[in-house]
């Protein structure tokens, strides 16, 4: 991967996702009413038939360990005949981070894909910065195209997919999945964010659960001699101090552009708070809400104090994704396939630090992320033969690693645009350029570790069988609140910028308190009713 298309996809596709759930939404539900609620339970999710026709390297498991690959196995023949074939052409809008690619006219990738699927594929690609603007005007104008991605952060999901898109339940639920192998293979905790309704409206891109992960320089802390296994949170800040050098230009931390809630995530894992929403007896509590927040504040601010991070962290403009990859910084929480993409990009040697108890004893629990990056729904239509044509190409484009489609879909054609070197696909110039477009967006097979280096990909793995046992969830994961989706990004900025103040020493941490009261007036309070609701109904 070069490193232009690394910074394209690496804003995007790893790390919109894992890096910053907190600017998401959880998905799942319907209407705020009890027959919805009833109905959306009584649905009948699509049946899990897991893909056995390849063996990892390294198993998967149950709980959500991903299966890990060495090396990219010989393709098995996924899917007979061509999947778009039988109706006209196919119609998508899809968000994208990469550049966009050449059309379909100059695009001798695209011209391949259409001629394997049988039909021409056209796809909208709109820009991440830009695609609800774009969305909600296709959306009012009403011509809409065959699949729809709709994002996790979209206003009144439930009205909109019945009033728009198309019923998928007796196509998908329980075993009439099985008539779409691909689909079937996608994990079950990714279906569940497609009920609305009492019926399944939309099709999952599914993600790791194991959500961010606090990399590491594993070559600069090697290089200087550090625990990279902290016992608790006065052997981190340890840690910290001997990754800075601030002659030499060298910070352990800096947050940047991505904000600093992410970091105070990672000290809230070690006190052992709440995943964004907590519960007891029925009612909930934010995160934010909690005095594990105060303490997670404070410490950010003395580590501040005591020169961890970059001075340019407060600068909205810097990346950090950078920072990390040319040494400037040596910690940076971000999305699992980060690792990856960073390790190639900049030829380091990233490893990973399991956050400990804030007091020693073990590991603290892992916040686990969302097992969706968004949804893709299918025009609403009566005509059974065009939903079982759109179906069967999100079977073709759910085809999972190890298979042809798969590696089509991922690399091109071998040659032309892609070469193996030591078993792992690598793109050319015209890979690079021409298979650019953003398919993974509209649905994708299970996620996987590598294909790559052993000794990376035994890591990631290891580093996924410690921490996912014990993965924390949200308590609002499951439940579906529609102030969370139209105001969780605004009224989070207030505690975003309140945690800046402290963190600079311009607000005492007792303002926290003050910043929570505006969040709770804002809208906390109410998606706190709605998620209180929606679990009574479901409990």
């Amino acid at each position: 991967m070069s490193r232009r298309r690394f910074l394209a996809s690496a804003t995007g596709a790893a790390l919109a996702t894992a890096s910053f759930p907190l600017l998401t939404g959880c998905g799942n539900g319907g209407a705020d009413s009890s027959a919805q609620g009833a109905a959306n339970r009584a649905v009948t999710l699509p049946d899990h038939v897991p893909f056995t026709g390849v063996t990892p390297d390294l198993p998967a498991s149950q709980d959500g360990v991903l299966a890990g690959y060495f090396a990219y196995p010989t393709p098995v023949r996924g899917i007979e005949g061509d999947p778009g074939s039988g109706g006209e052409g196919i119609t998508a809008l899809v968000n994208i981070f990469d550049p966009v690619p050449p059309a379909a006219g100059d695009n001798p990738f695209w011209q391949a894909l259409n001629e394997r699927l049988g039909t021409e594929l056209s796809l909208n690609m709109v820009p991440d910065s830009s695609y609800m603007q774009r969305l909600s005007a296709v959306l009012a104008g009403g011509d809409l195209p065959d699949l729809v991605e709709i994002r996790l952060d979209q206003p009144q999901r439930a009205q909109l997919l019945k009033a728009q898109f198309t019923d998928l339940t007796e196509h998908l639920s329980g075993d009439a999945v099985r008539a779409y192998p691909f689909l079937a293979n996608i994990p079950t905790e990714s279906w569940r964010t497609c009920v609305y309704n009492g019926g399944i409206y939309a099709l999952p891109t599914p993600r790791p659960s194991v959500g961010n992960i606090m990399l590491c320089r594993a070559d600069l802390v090697e290089e200087r001699g550090l625990n990279p296994e902290p016992a608790d949170f006065a052997e981190f800040a340890e840690l910290c101090a001997g990754l800075t050098d601030e002659r030499a230009g060298h910070w352990a931390l800096g947050f940047g552009s991505a904000g600093p809630l992410s970091t105070w995530a990672f000290l809230m894992q070690m006190l052992g708070a709440p995943n964004e929403w907590g519960e007891q007896g029925g009612e909930f509590t934010s995160w934010f809400e909690t005095e594990e927040a105060k303490q997670a504040a404070d410490d950010l601010a003395r580590l501040v104090r005591e020169g961890v991070f970059h001075p340019d962290s407060f600068a909205a403009t810097s990346d950090p994704r950078i920072w990390f990859g040319i040494g400037k910084t040596a910690l940076n929480r971000d999305g699992a396939a980060a690792w990856d993409l960073l390790t190639h990009t900049y030829d380091i040697s990233v490893g990973a630090v399991v956050a400990p108890a804030y007091e020693g004893g073990g590991d603290a629990a892992h916040f686990a992320g969302g097992a969706t990056f968004a949804l893709t729904a299918l025009k609403k239509t009566d005509d059974a033969r065009r939903v079982e044509q759109l179906l069967s190409l999100a079977n073709w484009l759910a085809a999972p690693f190890g298979t042809e489609e798969h590696l089509f879909r991922t690399y091109g054609v071998e040659g032309e645009h892609f070469t193996f070197e030591n078993g792992v696909p690598t793109l050319t110039g015209a890979g690079e350029t021409q298979t650019r477009l953003p398919l993974e967006y509209l649905t994708d097979g299970p996620p996987f570790l590598g294909p790559g280096d052993e000794t990376r990909v035994r890591a990631q793995h290891a580093y996924q069988e410690r921490v996912v046992p014990g993965l924390v969830r949200s308590a609002g994961s499951g439940l579906y609140s529609d102030t969370d989706t139209t105001k969780k990004g605004v009224i989070q900025r207030l505690m975003q910028d309140t945690l800046n103040q402290i963190m600079q020493g311009n607000k005492p941490v007792s303002d926290w308190d003050d910043a929570v009261r505006d969040w709770r007036n804002q809208g906390g309070d109410a998606i706190r009713s709605e998620y209180e609701a929606e679990f009574a109904r479901a409990n």
